[in-house]
Parts: C-alpha cells; structure tokens; sequence
C-alpha cells in the first residue's frame, strides 16, 4: 500500500511516500527544493550504484503517477556526499545546506503524522499546473494544447487531457517513433537523438540507467512495458511525431547535438 504526504521546504512541495513499511522522497521533488538540475541527482546515484543501489527505487504517488525515489537511508547518504563546495550556484549551495538542516524535522513530522496528505488531485494543484504548463510553452514554444493535456494527466484527469488533445493522447496507427525512426528522420543516430532529448529536458536515465519520460516530455511521448530477450519487462519510450518540431530537432543542425 502506498500512502502519501507532504510538507513544504521554502514553498517547495516535498512528497513523504510510504511504500513497503519505508519512507521515499521522490528525487525530483529533491532537485526542486535544493534548486538543481533534475539531472544532478541521477548522475549522482548511476555514478554510485553501489552505494544508492538498495536505497532507490521506483514508487507511485496519489495519482499513481510512477517516480523515482530515495528512502530515507538514501537521502542521508545524498546529503553526506553531494559537495556544495564544488557549486557554482550559490543560492543552491546555501539552500542544500538549510535543507540538511531541515530534513530531520521532516522525518520527525512524518512519523508523528504531522505533515497533510496530499490529495489524489484537487483545484489548487490543477491551477498551478496549468499555469507552468502554459510558462512551458512560452518559454520552449511548444503547444500549449499539449502542456495543457500533460498537466491534466499529471494531476488524475486522464479523460480531460484525452479530449483536449484526442489525437496527440492516443495517437494514431504508425504515429510512434522510436529513437533509430527519428534519427532516420533527422539525419543522426539513436544515441544522439537520445542525448538530444535529454539535454533539453524531455527525458532523463533513472536509476535503473533507462530512459524516463520528463513532464515536459510527457506531453509528446508514451512510456510502455518491453519484453525484453531474457523475459523481463522494462520501461522504453516511444514518442508521437510532435517530438520532433517541439524539441527543435528539425531545425537544429548538427553542431547542436555533437555538443550533447
């Protein structure tokens, strides 16, 4: 049974999600608060697996919306061996430290059951989403139509964003592409293609070291179960031909993706 909380850090909502008698922060509500890159905290675990293996895993709000996370444990360690010396930011490196000041009395609140659950979906949180979907698509020019739809999803209302936007939702037949499709397309491989949609925030490698879809990126992509060879299922990516006008890949030239 998964049950969520959650407290505000600055005004920055922090998720306590129990799941399996253990306590997981979801890791981009981590980055949020410490003010970095989404990316900074995965780097962080894939480049220590050894280390953060047992104490990351994947977990599902009070949407159901599946996330990656850090156990209690696991955020500790995080703490302990992120260097805000080597921080460029300064307002981040000041933050990251009032936030290892604070993270104790968030635990202490938790298990006194001080903190409010949050609410599968309400009208404040669908507001606020809708208003960053449509700063998004200002500031990347990308269709607000489509932010719009990816911000109801997010917040439960799957049947709102399907008529919004009926045919970016479910697309249709032989409207998906993989990465090797759109790189045939653009004149690049996979990889690139892959780092390219990393490098503008539509999906990032999770700590299972597989591609994830961004919020950002939700609104163009789709994340399935593959059967892999050796029977096991895994998360891959395929994304709607918005894709490749939304994230600039037909208009960027090749001196662009050889820098990611």
């Amino acid at each position: 049974m998964t049950e969520a909380l959650a407290t505000l850090f600055e005004g920055r909502e922090i998720r306590v999600i129990e799941f399996e008698h253990d306590v997981w922060i979801p890791i981009a509500d981590i980055a949020n608060a410490w003010g970095i890159d989404r990316s900074t905290p995965d780097n962080m675990i894939n480049r220590n697996m050894e280390v953060f293996g047992d104490f990351t895993r994947t977990v599902l709000d009070a949407a159901s919306t599946p996330m990656a996370a850090l156990n209690e444990r696991g955020l500790y360690l995080m703490m302990g061996k992120i260097t805000t010396a080597r921080l460029k930011n300064k307002s981040a490196r000041d933050t990251i430290i009032r936030f290892q000041r604070w993270f104790p009395e968030l635990i202490q609140r938790y298990r006194k059951k001080e903190i409010m659950h949050v609410p599968p979906s309400s009208e404040p949180a669908l507001e606020t989403e809708l208003t960053n979907a449509k700063r998004i698509a200002e500031l990347t020019g990308t269709d607000l139509r489509a932010m719009q739809a990816a911000a109801l999803r997010k917040c439960g209302l799957k049947e709102y964003a399907d008529a919004l936007v009926p045919a970016l939702t479910h697309g249709e037949a032989g409207s998906w592409l993989n990465p090797t499709q759109i790189g045939n397309r653009c004149g690049h491989s996979a990889r690139e293609v892959n780092n390219f949609l990393e490098w503008h925030r539509f999906q990032y490698r999770g700590p299972d070291g597989l591609w994830r879809l961004t919020d950002k990126g939700d609104a163009h992509g789709e994340e399935y179960d593959y059967p892999t060879v050796n029977k096991h299922i895994e998360k891959r990516i395929r994304w709607r031909e918005s894709i490749l006008t939304a994230s600039g890949l037909i208009r960027e030239q090749c001196e662009t993706l050889a820098k990611v």
